[in-house]
């Protein structure tokens, strides 16, 4: 499961009903881990990681047409976006959650 598949399943959920088989606790720990990465994605990363991590991986755009908009070269593109991964990896290490954590905390649904 991708961040972007994390954040659409969760936005997913808020809209309607909420699946029947997570308790109140689980969609409170869902909210609260989504929370922290959107805070990730804000503070921690530069904004030129936020700009590429936002269209390539939240709005799914073609690495070529972002490269294009943000006036660099898809290679360039490509190591902007894995140094933003690796920051947040990092950063949500730092905050005592690990990606298998976050995983777990969505496939319980």
């Amino acid at each position: 499961m991708s961040l972007q598949d994390l954040f659409a399943q969760r936005e997913g959920a808020d809209r309607g009903p909420a699946a029947p088989q997570l308790t109140p606790e689980e969609l409170a720990v869902q909210d609260m881990v989504l929370g922290e990465l959107r805070r990730m994605v804000d503070e921690v990363l530069t904004d030129r990681q936020r700009e590429a991590v936002v269209a390539v991986i939240l709005e799914e755009m073609p690495i070529s047409e972002v490269a294009s908009r943000m006036g660099t070269n898809q290679n360039a593109l490509y190591k902007l976006l894995h140094d933003a991964r690796r920051t947040l990896k990092r950063q949500m290490e730092a905050s005592g959650l690990s990606a298998k954590e976050v995983l777990a905390v969505f496939d319980e649904g």
